[in-house]
């Protein structure tokens, strides 16, 4: 998966975090069911993200061999 994929799958679930609360207002269990869910789906990406650029900031300061 790319960086930009990625960071656009954390955008659609933050949205998606945000529409659960508008929208499922009176389907409590529901609504923690998505919350759960898309919250654990926020943290993976997030973790994913921030993996890859701790990796990418590695690669590129390398020290000359």
């Amino acid at each position: 998966m790319t960086l930009g994929t990625s960071v656009l799958l954390l955008a659609l679930a933050v949205a998606g975090i945000v529409l659960v609360y508008k929208f499922l207002r009176k389907k409590p269990k529901l609504r923690i069911i998505c919350l759960v869910l898309l919250s654990l789906i926020v943290l993976v990406l997030a973790g994913y993200i921030g993996l890859t650029l701790i990796f990418v900031d590695a690669a590129r300061n390398q020290p000359p061999a």
